[in-house]
């Protein structure tokens, strides 16, 4: 499974402002306007992440939106660490293997990978913010399962299929269940919603390339009041994007 999450963060040309959330069941990001402070705060704990602006921050701005930029990168590489090492290691421990360390792969690399030398899985830090856990628990059983078997055999697929639903051993798996799952997380893998703010010159870009997945809610223009009446400053819209293997 591959994409190349740097390409996608750099895509974004929408301004990353307290409407960019993460709402999924293993990580909860948000962004919040509050009042006395003079820089960004954070509260952070595994699976929870509030980033506090001040009140009066021009979001719009190219500095803030480094900083912003930067410091999510940061966070979601910390959260996406802890958590994969940590149910990694859950996964890992009950199929007998000894703990296996976890590291964050780098620019255009797979979604996930073995290094079963070194003893290590690489993850790519983005998929910790898939919505359905089950994709998350399947990619961690299936680089697993390469410990074992090193290749994409029929041995292999009757490995994955029995770490990932509990098995006694992988005698009793055909591999064929366990390939529906990996097709549907492969062909459906949805990172999570992305809060968009930006001009439909970009939006369509995004539709040329195949990487939208839902068309709805349509684009909705923003207006602010001034004496002359109501004016359109932007667009604002929402939708999921789709990467594949």
């Amino acid at each position: 499974m591959a994409f190349d999450s740097e390409e996608w963060a750099s895509s974004f040309y929408g301004v990353v402002d307290e409407r960019f959330a993460v709402e999924t069941d293993l990580l909860q990001l948000h962004i919040y306007r509050k009042e006395n402070i003079r820089k960004i705060k954070l509260e952070r704990l595994l699976g929870k992440l509030d980033i506090f602006i001040p009140v009066d921050w021009d979001m719009e701005t190219y500095c803030n939106q480094e900083r912003l930029r930067k410091l999510l990168w940061t966070e979601v590489k910390w959260q996406a660490l802890n958590i994969y090492q940590q149910r990694t290691n859950m996964i890992a421990q009950r199929i007998g293997l000894p703990c296996v360390t976890v590291s964050i792969l780098g620019k255009g690399m797979a979604i996930g990978r073995c290094y079963y030398l070194d003893n290590r899985i690489g993850y790519n830090l983005w998929t910790i913010c898939e919505p359905k856990t089950e994709y998350v628990d399947y990619l961690i059983c299936h680089e697993l399962a390469h410990f074992f078997v090193h290749n994409h055999s029929e041995q292999f697929w009757r490995k994955v299929e029995q770490i990932y639903y509990e098995l006694d051993n992988d005698g009793k798996c055909t591999g064929e269940v366990i390939q529906i799952l990996d097709r549907e997380c492969g062909t459906g893998h949805t990172i999570f919603l992305l809060r968009y703010w930006g001009r439909p010159s970009y939006l369509k870009d995004f539709f040329d390339r195949g990487l939208v997945k839902k068309r709805t809610p349509l684009i909705t223009p923003i207006y602010k009041d001034t004496p002359e009446g109501k004016v359109e400053t932007g667009f604002y819209t929402s939708f999921e994007i789709k990467f594949w293997c």
